[in-house]
């Protein structure tokens, strides 16, 4: 076994030292294998090894080139599609291009109809540090070649370069242009829309000349075609952007249509109507004024105002002025009285009558629609919508729009004399249905005071303390009652007769009135001589305090006694009181039969006092 392993390693050994003999004779040999190569090569008349190397590098840069060139336009082309802003494509494009190319200057130049054109100044890009000015300041460069070819090479899509411009044998009018812009080199590719020549994305050198290399022509040619492709989507988005806002605006102008019709059918009052209609008008058609004009009645259409309008500010208002056209009157009354309505791109150039001319310049109106208000079968007046400051040209969806509503407002004069005439009867019945009730309340309170005295009667006692009584029985407080009459009153009456003791009565309750503050006290003639005070939220120590001050205002007045004994010279009172909580198993009638006993009391007692029931446990 270790006879196998040895002879093994011997193996190993000898094959080890054969590679390392081997390594050292191919680099011996490979010298001498190139040299025998490149006599060979010589010999035969074609490129040697060292050629052949130096092209492989030489197509491996170019390669690599290429590829960057590639990688650079894809950025280019991705920052083209991230954007429908033609400003932001455009801008980004010339800046990229220009770094990328590292020349000093791209710009665009924009083919007009005659192709004449421009260059387009915000597209421009410069390095920092090339201050030749912006080609953008002298946008306008009308190359009479191309305006004469209709473009020229640039029609079949074809690239110029120009490595020099003073050694490309150019005319001497072609020098001066290009002198003018310091242009001393340039490369230039048409951009197309479609099959349309839109323009040139142009590669501009100014200080020096410069040698112009297929991969910069051919980068130069893509973005181009790229850019065409960026303008054809914008340009297809901004259609569909304008026709989305067409619908907008008619979506627009037929929910304010709506909301003016509804509007129309439910107001009574004119003028917010008027002012709403031509606030919604004037900003749905985005005009500069939109006005209502009423004729004066029996003036036979030649004199009116304006009684709404909204107008932009930098316009003259027309409200209120009084304006008096025989001339309107004479020639248009009777078409707008047939429901023609008048529609003018521009007032110059639409065959008026000077002195109609003349009154709508004075407002300055320079383009109008004018539609006739109709309120049954006379000519009310005129809806007017205004553009002062240019001719316009009236789409035929705004043109609807106005005939619609001046309907629905025709609709809606007739509709307000109606509802006119109704709120004016409402408001007959409402005054009529308002008199009634204060004649109701009136009788109301006459039913609840004494005649007589003027104080509440027993019919508003009884109520009154009805309802202290359940109020009291809720929130367990003293209800405190006080009955009065006047000592001797027959006797005073007979003595005096029926008019001294009514005014004595009178006399009587104005001194009890003038004792109660509270507005809740209720001071109540009972019958005859005889009153009643209910003292809620009272208990007895209140009580008496208040019968004991009206007694000495009574006694204070001193009115004359000479019928009664010596020791009675003036009128006065005897009253009885009773107080106490309120529970569910009494009622107003017990508090009322105590005070009645109380007063009994002091009667017997002598008179002129005041006695109070006992307190219910």
């Amino acid at each position: 076994m270790h006879l196998q392993q040895h002879k093994r390693f011997i193996a190993a050994s000898a094959l080890v030292s054969n590679s390392m003999l081997y390594r050292k004779v191919r680099g011996l040999l490979q010298p001498t294998a190139k040299l025998i190569a490149n006599l060979a090569c010589r010999t035969g008349g074609i490129p040697s090894i060292e050629q052949l190397e130096t092209q492989l590098q030489e197509r491996r840069s170019e390669l690599d080139a290429i590829d960057a060139q590639q990688k650079a336009l894809y950025r280019v082309i991705s920052k083209i599609r991230a954007s429908l802003d033609l400003d932001m494509i455009f801008q980004t494009t010339t800046k990229e291009t220009c770094k990328l190319l590292r020349i000093e200057r791209i710009a665009v130049y924009r083919f007009f109809d005659d192709w004449g054109g421009e260059f387009v100044e915000d597209f421009e890009f410069a390095e920092p540090g090339w201050d030749f000015g912006t080609l953008g300041q002298n946008t306008v460069w009308n190359d009479s070649y191309l305006q004469e070819h209709q473009g020229g090479r640039y029609r079949a899509n074809e690239c110029l370069m120009v490595s020099d411009v003073y050694t490309e044998g150019l005319s001497q009018c072609h020098l001066d242009v290009l002198a003018q812009f310091h242009i001393r080199a340039y490369a230039t590719a048409p951009i197309f829309i479609g099959q349309k020549l839109w323009g040139v994305l142009a590669a501009y050198q100014h200080s020096q000349p410069h040698q112009w290399q297929h991969q910069e022509i051919q980068f130069l040619s893509q973005v181009a075609n790229h850019l065409g492709f960026a303008v054809k989507q914008a340009e297809l988005m901004t259609r569909t952007e304008r026709k989305a806002e067409d619908f907008r605006l008619l979506n627009e102008q037929q929910e304010i249509l709506f909301g003016l019709i509804a509007e129309i059918r439910e107001s009574l009052d004119l003028n917010v109507l008027f002012k709403t209609t031509v606030r919604e008008v004037r900003k749905a058609l985005r005009t500069d004024r939109v006005g209502i004009f009423q004729f004066d009645v029996d003036s036979n259409y030649t004199s009116g105002e304006l009684v709404a309008e909204n107008v932009l500010p930098e316009y003259d208002s027309a409200l209120a002025i009084k304006i008096n056209d025989h001339c309107f009157g004479e020639g248009y009354a009777a078409q707008y009285h047939q429901g023609q309505i008048l529609v003018m791109s521009d007032i110059l150039n639409a065959g008026l009558q000077q002195c109609y001319l003349d009154m709508l310049e004075t407002f300055q109106v320079r383009a109008q629609i004018v539609v006739p208000l109709m309120k049954g079968d006379d000519l009310w007046g005129l809806l007017c919508v205004h553009q002062c400051d240019r001719p316009r040209v009236w789409e035929s969806a705004e043109i609807t729009f106005i005939k619609q509503l001046a309907a629905q407002f025709s609709v809606a004069l007739r509709h307000a004399d109606l509802l006119t005439q109704s709120y004016d009867k409402a408001k007959q019945l409402d005054q009529a249905l308002q008199d009634l009730k204060q004649a109701n309340e009136k009788l109301e309170e006459l039913s609840n005071l004494d005649s007589l005295t003027q104080i509440s009667n027993r019919r508003f006692f009884d109520k009154a303390l009805e309802n202290e009584w359940k109020r009291l029985l809720r929130t367990e407080k003293y209800l405190s009652l006080i009955l009065f009459d006047i000592d001797h009153f027959k006797i005073y009456n007979d003595c005096y007769g029926h008019v001294s003791g009514d005014e004595c009565l009178i006399k009587i309750t104005r001194a009890a009135q003038f004792v109660l503050k509270r507005s809740s006290d209720v001071l109540a003639r009972y019958g005859g001589e005889e009153f009643a005070v209910i003292l809620p939220d009272t208990d007895q120590a209140g009580a008496i305090k208040i019968a004991e001050q009206i007694r000495d205002a009574i006694k204070s007045l001193q009115i004359p006694n000479k019928c009664m004994q010596i020791y009675h010279p003036y009128v006065t009172i005897s009253l009885g009181i009773a107080s106490q909580i309120p529970t569910a198993d009494q009622s107003p009638q017990d508090v009322i039969r105590q005070a009645d006993q109380a007063l009994y009391q002091a009667k017997a007692k002598g008179r002129d006092m005041v006695v109070c029931a006992p307190l219910t446990p």
